[in-house]
């Protein structure tokens, strides 16, 4: 795969770390350019909710296997693991994952939430739960990438990841709140890439999913991630995980669907 990045840019140019008090649009903004790979938000989990949150949720064994790919262990469901006639079955569950999910992270906000918050009171015309004919999505799947297990180079794409219908959305991004990371592994690798959903499939060839990481060359940028931030991309980059040497990865990950910035924010999995 080209790389078109420019030796000259330093690779700590290409995150840009913030907090949650000063998390604006304009961290969206330049993700959306491409000014930056990723926005890093320390510390968005403070620590008492960290601790809780990871006495709850790290160290289970009891998520299902991704639909798409058992090797990859969730709570919750994306709605990418559809397959034509079952979106009806994935809103059918959405509102009881939403309960179960917050249900299990009690007393403290689940990611999700937190993240919505944080949308919304940063993009002008706030955040919302994506909806469908009047059905609402789920949002927050708990992801448990277990050790040895690579989530190899791929990309997110809206006409891969919604109903066909017309959402109104024209661009996505996604974010992952990270509630563990091994001692070794586990980095997030982001190219400097953005094939065409047709390119995309040509790399892909007979593969179910991703692309090999033989045909993609180095990443741009290796961000190793810290327990209770959260790291937004623009996941129509070519991106992947490193496989972890030791212990499961456990994220709280999110879609952001961007209409315009008159029109709200739509998240959802």
């Amino acid at each position: 795969m080209t790389t078109i990045i420019d030796r000259r840019t330093r690779r700590s140019e290409l995150v840009t770390t913030t907090t949650a008090e000063e998390f604006s649009a304009d961290h969206l903004l330049r993700l959306l350019k491409g000014d930056v790979f990723a926005v890093r938000v320390t510390g968005l989990v403070d620590a008492v909710a960290l601790d809780g949150l990871r006495e709850r949720l790290v160290g289970r064994d009891d998520h299902g296997p991704l639909a798409t790919d058992p090797q990859f262990r969730r709570i919750g469901q994306a709605f990418s693991e559809t397959r034509d006639g079952a979106e009806s079955t994935y809103f059918d569950h959405a509102a009881g994952h939403r309960r179960d999910l917050r249900a299990r992270a009690a007393p403290y906000p689940y990611p999700s939430d937190t993240v919505r918050i944080l949308l919304d009171e940063a993009w002008p015309s706030g955040a919302t739960l994506l909806s469908w004919h009047s059905r609402k999505f789920f949002v927050g799947v708990a992801r448990y990438q277990q050790a040895g297990v690579d989530l190899e180079p791929h990309t997110d794409n809206l006409h891969r990841n919604l109903p066909d219908d017309d959402l109104g959305i024209r661009r996505q991004l996604s974010v992952n709140v990270y509630l563990d990371v091994p001692d070794a592994g586990g980095e997030l690798e982001i190219w400097d890439a953005y094939p065409s959903e047709d390119d995309y499939r040509g790399l892909s060839g007979e593969r179910v999913w991703g692309i090999d990481r033989a045909d993609v060359g180095e990443p741009a940028l290796t961000v190793r991630p810290t327990i209770g931030d959260a790291i937004f991309i623009d996941p129509r980059r070519v991106h992947a995980v490193a496989p972890s040497a030791d212990r499961p990865r456990v994220t709280v990950g999110v879609f952001i669907g961007v209409r315009g910035g008159d029109e709200p924010l739509a998240v959802w999995s």
